[in-house]
């Protein structure tokens, strides 16, 4: 999701539309594309348990994939939010349990063509970061090591192992069909097996949330000069960002995401109060009601609020029963951010001249890879495309989500990477 993994309001489309994918997939050729989607009609979305509205972006989008002009960039760079339903800062319309229908498309912006993940713990060794009682926890991950002060539930760990044991998967090798086009040259992206950059943890600070009034205003385009709305947060996350990429001297901001993760008790509080898990953005200057104005441009962040304090509304035992899949929803939204930054490192952005920073998403609804295919299977367990259990390239299982493969079933597209993909159809 570009911003934001929400768990607010449960809608089931229904089994219905998994018979419908099949007919449509039996019906496919591998150089005929699936039929598109309709676009929405002006009503927002119900949001998904894990992710949240997208303001309708859809409308100005063309019909066929690969197009890479738009009209009227949906963020303009006066920073003034266009009319209500704006998409500019806002988290998109997210899946419910059903895959998105439809393929993703390439917006002209660039990919992450050797991604590499760099993990931040921000103000976990900071007193009262935690409401358990705990002792430290050496993270050991190839050649990158840290040491945690507290992390009573494994959180920090998994997050640690599961970034340094994604690349090479199957799950991460779904990406790998998606490319950029520079210079007329195209490029796809690589699945390299290493790709976690570094480790940092940092105790000098912790997100401030002491003015944070939870009043939606992520939701209500509050312009960035009100200082108690959800711009704060998105400022604090980019700056210790910023700060992320000087601590680990990153050159290569095109290919780096910054992850931001934070402890129980210092954790965004819009991500509770508004109603999502995690989400990715991007460092342009003027855009986003100029919140980012002042930091850096350029960099990739992932906002990755403490989960597990979330429960079942995060994604816990989406997967897995009992206390071991308590955790489960910590790599289905780390994942799930890390994947979309992959394919659309730009966040959906275009310049007022009309310059895409956006890479690949559906141009009816902006869903991004992760969208479309956001907990497949929680309501019909055991459908094709539903999340489970992947096992890193050292040994270790954890908790995915599907994400969307423009190439599967037979060019139609489906969710794709987490062990339960779609089977060809006969004949």
């Amino acid at each position: 999701m570009r911003r934001g993994t929400s768990r607010a309001g449960r809608t089931a489309i229904g089994a219905a539309v998994l018979a419908a994918v099949a007919v449509g997939v039996g019906a496919a050729s591998a150089s005929t594309p699936a039929a598109a989607p309709a676009a929405p009609t002006g009503a927002v979305a119900k949001a998904h348990p894990m992710f949240m509205w997208n303001l309708a972006k859809h409308a100005s989008h063309p019909a066929q994939p690969s197009a890479i002009n738009p009209p009227a960039p949906p963020c303009p760079e006066s920073g003034r939010l266009p009319g209500p339903f704006s998409n500019c800062g806002l988290p998109e319309f997210p899946a419910v349990g059903e895959p998105v229908m439809g393929n993703m498309a390439y917006w002209g912006g660039h990919v992450q063509v050797q991604p590499k993940v760099y993990l931040v713990y921000w103000g976990w060794g900071r007193p009262n970061a935690f409401r358990e009682p705990c002792s430290r926890v050496r993270l050991a991950e190839g050649r990158v090591h840290a040491t945690l002060k507290c992390d009573p539930h494994g959180v920090g760990k998994l997050m640690a192992d599961f970034v340094s044991q994604m690349g090479g998967t199957e799950w991460a090798g779904v990406q790998t069909q998606y490319y950029e086009t520079v210079n007329g040259r195209t490029v796809h992206i690589a699945n390299p097996k290493n790709q976690l950059g570094g480790i940092w943890v940092d105790d000098s600070s912790h997100l401030d949330t002491s003015k944070y009034v939870p009043d939606n205003s992520l939701l209500a385009g509050t312009p960035a000069d009100n200082g108690d709305d959800g711009g704060r947060i998105y400022r604090q996350m980019a700056r210790e960002a910023a700060k992320a990429v000087a601590h680990f001297h990153i050159k290569d901001l095109a290919n780096a995401n910054i992850v931001i993760a934070q402890p129980e008790s210092y954790s965004d509080p819009a991500a509770a109060s508004v109603g999502y898990c995690a989400f990715h953005d991007y460092t342009q200057p003027v855009l986003e009601n100029g919140w980012y104005n002042g930091i850096k441009p350029g960099i990739s962040y992932t906002n990755m609020p403490y989960v597990y304090s979330q429960g079942s509304g995060c994604g816990a035992n989406l997967v897995n029963s009992g206390p071991s899949g308590r955790t489960d929803g910590v790599t289905v939204a780390l994942g799930h951010e890390i994947e979309e930054t992959v394919t659309d490192p730009g966040a959906e952005d275009i310049l007022a001249d009309g310059t895409q920073l956006g890479g690949w998403y559906d141009p009816f609804d902006a869903n991004e890879n992760g969208d479309k295919c956001a907990y497949v299977g929680e309501f019909t367990p055991g459908q094709p495309g539903a999340a489970g259990n992947i096992r890193g390239n050292r040994g270790r299982m954890f908790a995915v989500q599907s994400l969307w493969s423009n190439a599967a079933a037979l060019g139609a597209g489906y969710c794709a990477g987490a062990g339960t993909d779609l089977p060809l159809p006969n004949g």
